[in-house]
């Protein structure tokens, strides 16, 4: 194989090298590094040799990430409230068309994030990709039986935390985001806390840089009251998004982007809503949506997102 195929393959599989390494740390520039990372390696090695580029490429970037994860994990342990991952907003870029088109949305990106570093990528690798345990356990650096645990106990924790996806499930994320947004502009506490579930839970993820609940928001009173007192703030506006492959919004104060939002949502209402206000988290945002902030402000406060 010449170089030229080489480097046409590791592109034809970026995207979902991409997708793959960004659920396993959570974090987009991070799953940049990390296939910056697997292209060095992949131009070292005789391609005749793999059988199946995108399982191999697949395992490269997870042991990657895993890598990566593994080195930053004090960094995790010491962040301030509680940790989310980063929002990758759909700006038509088809290098992240994966991530988009699978439409698994925050509400996984999340629970990944709270499982061992081993648990998420056996997760990733096994349920998102279809990768045999065989290149599992190689990934991971342990056994095909150690590997079958991994997954078992990712899926057991995934299910446990948001329940078995329902057929509809992204057109049902996107009604209820809408409905809320539309709730949350008429400043009734009482409309707002009618779409949540009685068990519903807010997490706000500021990292000490940005004014955010430092534990999780439990309940529908105390949440629609959260949800009021961000969009009182000045000059407030919502945008309509797709993060991370689901329905989402982006709220502007005075133009400037300071949080990203999408929701996970059930047949008894909304169960859990996902909040990055984090400024570092949301550099990536302004940048890749392009959109000048007086295209976004058109948008207003009395948006129902019916666009999503």
């Amino acid at each position: 194989m010449s170089a030229v195929n080489r480097a046409e393959l590791f592109v034809e599989h970026r995207p979902t090298m991409l997708a793959a390494a960004y659920r396993v740390t959570g974090s987009r520039h991070d799953a940049e590094d990390v296939v910056q990372e697997a292209w060095l390696s992949w131009s070292k090695i005789d391609p005749t040799t793999v059988r199946e580029p995108r399982s191999f490429l697949a395992v490269m970037v997870s042991r990657l990430a895993l890598n990566a994860v593994r080195s930053r994990q004090r960094r995790r342990e010491e962040y301030i409230g509680p940790w989310l991952p980063e929002p990758v907003v759909d700006d038509g870029d088809p290098q992240w068309a994966v991530l988009h088109e699978e439409g698994l949305g925050q509400a996984l990106d999340f629970v990944l994030s709270t499982l061992t570093p081993e648990q998420a990528t056996a997760f990733v690798l096994r349920k998102l990709l279809d990768v045999d345990y065989a290149d599992i356990a190689e990934a991971l650096g342990s056994s095909p039986g150690a590997a079958r645990q991994h997954v078992s106990r990712a899926l057991r924790a995934v299910t446990d935390a948001l329940g078995d996806a329902l057929p509809d499930q992204a057109d049902r994320d996107g009604r209820a985001l809408a409905a809320l947004a539309q709730a949350v502009t008429t400043g009734d506490v009482a409309r707002v806390a009618e779409l949540l579930a009685h068990d519903a839970v807010l997490y706000s993820d500021g990292g000490g840089k940005a004014h955010a609940a430092l534990r999780p928001v439990v309940g529908p009173d105390k949440i629609a009251r959260f949800l009021l007192g961000i969009a009182a703030g000045p000059r407030v506006t919502m945008a309509p998004a797709r993060i991370n492959g689901s329905a989402g919004v982006v709220f502007l104060e005075a133009g400037i982007v300071s949080t990203a939002a999408t929701l996970r949502a059930s047949e008894i209402g909304i169960v859990g809503l996902y909040f990055v206000r984090n400024p570092d988290k949301l550099e990536s945002i302004t940048l890749a949506t392009g959109t000048p902030n007086d295209e976004v402000r058109q948008y207003g406060t009395s948006t129902t997102l019916e666009e999503l």
